[in-house]
C-alpha cells in the first residue's frame, strides 16, 4: 500500500510541478520579514526621550569660574528646556531635583546652577557614570572628571569610565564627548584642565538630545574653543542603490524592506551562466567575455569611529526554512514531500569584488561553486531562496587625538589619562568592536531564483 501511494505521489507531485511551476514558491514578504529576518537580528532597545542633567558640584562648575565658559554660556539658556531632571552630585551625595516647569521661561536649573558658589570635594563621578550606564534616559553629564574614589586616591591614571563606556556602546547607543579647556587656580598656582561635556544618547531616537545640544556649540567647535567627539558602533551600515542594484542583463524586480532587500529574479540559471558568469554550457570561461557582478553598486558607511578591512558574504539557501514557516505553501507539499527546514551553506558561491570594496563599493560576484551538487534545489521547490548577509571580519580603529582628553594632573607631574584610556579600551572591548558576534553582521539581502 506504501508503495502504491508513494507511486501515486511522485506522479502527482510531477504533474503539479510540471503544469504550475514556480506557484508552490512565491514568497510573501511579511512572512519574510517576521519570521525569517527578524528573529535572527539583535534587538535594538529604544532608549527613552527623557534627559537627566548631572553636575559635579565642584570647583569646574562655581559661577566664577564657569561664568567664563563659552560653551557652558552657549548650553545654559536651554539646559532647563532641555532636562526632565537634574542631578547635583554633592560629593558622595546625589540631589535629584525634578524639573516639572520646562517652559522656555522657565528658570527653575538655571536658577540653580547660577548659584553654584562653592566647592564640594571628592565628587563620586565613578558612582555617576554608573547610575547612567544602569539607566534607560538619556544623559547629560558636566565634569572634569577628576575622581576620588572612596578612599580618597586620585584616579587620574585609571579608566574608570571603560565599563560605563562599553555598556552604553553595548547596546547600540552613542557618547558625545565635548571637551573645553579651561584654568583652574589650586594652591597658590593655575592648572590647565578640561572641562568635559558627556552626552549619552541613542541617535536612533526621534530627536536626540545630541542634535540639540551640537548644534549650540558648532561654531565653537569650529572656532577651536572646544572639540567634539563620538563614541558609537551602530553607524556602520550600507546604502542600497534605488536602480542600478542587479545586472541588467537579467529581467528582475526589487522591494526593499525594513532593513533588507527582497531580489527576484525571472531568468534562469543557464543565462545567470552565460549572461552574467560568462560561462559556456560546459562551465568555461567564455573567451574575451568578463565576468560581471550580480548585485552591484552597494556603497558602505564606515562610520565614526572604524574602517572596515575586510567583509565577507555568508549565504545561505533557505528555500525550505522558508516553506516551513508559509502554512499556505506548506501544507500543499507536505501531502507529497517532506519538508527538511536545514539551511545549506553556499558561501563559497558568492565573493565579494575586493577592487571595488576599497573604494567603499560592495559588488557581489557569483563563482562556479554555486553549482556544487547539493546548494540548489531543481523543481521539486519550484525555486530557490537564497540569503546573503554581509559580515565584517576585520576593522581598523580609527586614529583619535588623545591629547584632546588629557590635562595636567594635579596630583603628579604626568597628564591625566583616565578619560583617553576609557575610550580605547571602550572602542576596543569585543563585545563593542564591529566584529562582535551580535553586530557583524551590516546588511542582508534575499534573492527569489529559478530552479536549478
Amino acid at each position: 500500500m506504501n508503495k502504491i501511494y508513494l507511486f501515486f505521489a511522485s506522479i502527482l507531485l510531477a504533474i503539479l510541478l510540471n503544469s504550475c511551476g514556480s506557484k508552490y514558491f512565491e514568497v510573501d514578504k511579511q512572512i519574510l520579514q517576521t519570521k525569517i529576518y527578524e528573529p535572527t537580528i539583535v534587538k535594538h532597545l529604544e532608549l527613552q526621550q527623557d534627559v537627566v542633567l548631572y553636575i559635579d558640584h565642584s570647583t569646574c562648575m562655581i559661577n566664577t569660574i564657569v561664568n567664563k565658559s563659552d560653551v557652558f554660556n552657549a548650553l545654559r539658556p536651554n539646559l532647563g528646556k532641555y532636562a526632565d531632571t537634574l542631578v547635583l552630585i554633592k560629593g558622595r551625595d546625589f540631589e535629584y531635583i525634578s524639573n516639572t516647569d520646562k517652559s522656555p521661561t522657565s528658570t527653575t536649573v538655571s536658577n540653580i546652577l547660577n548659584n553654584i558658589d562653592r566647592d564640594i570635594p571628592y565628587t563620586d563621578i565613578g558612582e555617576a557614570f554608573n547610575r547612567i550606564s544602569k539607566s534607560n534616559s538619556q544623559a547629560v553629564f558636566i565634569t572634569d572628571c577628576e575622581y576620588y574614589d572612596r578612599d580618597n586616591k586620585l584616579q587620574d591614571h585609571s579608566p574608570y569610565m571603560t565599563s560605563t563606556f562599553i555598556d552604553w556602546l553595548q547596546k547600540g547607543y552613542s557618547i558625545y564627548i565635548i571637551t573645553e579647556p579651561y584654568d583652574e587656580p589650586c594652591k597658590g598656582k593655575i592648572y590647565k584642565k578640561n572641562r568635559f561635556y558627556f552626552i549619552f544618547t541613542d541617535d536612533k531616537l526621534q530627536a536626540p538630545i545630541s542634535g540639540l545640544i551640537n548644534a549650540e556649540i558648532q561654531d565653537l567647535v569650529d572656532s577651536g574653543i572646544c572639540t567634539l567627539f563620538k563614541m558609537t558602533n551602530s553607524d556602520i551600515g550600507v546604502v542600497s542603490p534605488k536602480s542600478d542594484m542587479v545586472n541588467t542583463n537579467l529581467t528582475f524586480k526589487v522591494d526593499y524592506l525594513n532593513s533588507f532587500e527582497l531580489i527576484s529574479i525571472d531568468d534562469s540559471w543557464k543565462a545567470i551562466q552565460e549572461y552574467v558568469m560568462k560561462l559556456d554550457k560546459y562551465g568555461e570561461p567564455i573567451p574575451g567575455e568578463k565576468p560581471e557582478p550580480l548585485i552591484s553598486n552597494i556603497m558602505l558607511n564606515n562610520g565614526e569611529n572604524y574602517k572596515l578591512s575586510d567583509i565577507q558574504i555568508v549565504a545561505t539557501n533557505i528555500t525550505t526554512k522558508y516553506i516551513s514557516k508559509d502554512t499556505s505553501v506548506a501544507d500543499d507539499l507536505r501531502v507529497i514531500l517532506p519538508i527538511d527546514t536545514t539551511e545549506i551553506n553556499i558561501s563559497d558561491g558568492f565573493i565579494l569584488d575586493k577592487a571595488t570594496f576599497k573604494n567603499n563599493k560592495l559588488n557581489v560576484m557569483l563563482t562556479d561553486k554555486i553549482f556544487t551538487d547539493g546548494y540548489l534545489f531543481n523543481k521539486k521547490y519550484g525555486g530557490n531562496l537564497i540569503r546573503l548577509d554581509f559580515v565584517i571580519t576585520q576593522v581598523k580603529l580609527n586614529p583619535m587625538n588623545s591629547s584632546d582628553f588629557e590635562w595636567q594632573s594635579i596630583g603628579s607631574s604626568n597628564n591625566a589619562i583616565c578619560v583617553s584610556k576609557s575610550i580605547d579600551n571602550a572602542l576596543l572591548d569585543v563585545n563593542v568592536i564591529p566584529t562582535a558576534l551580535n553586530r557583524r553582521v551590516i546588511h542582508t539581502i534575499f534573492i527569489k531564483m529559478e530552479s536549478y
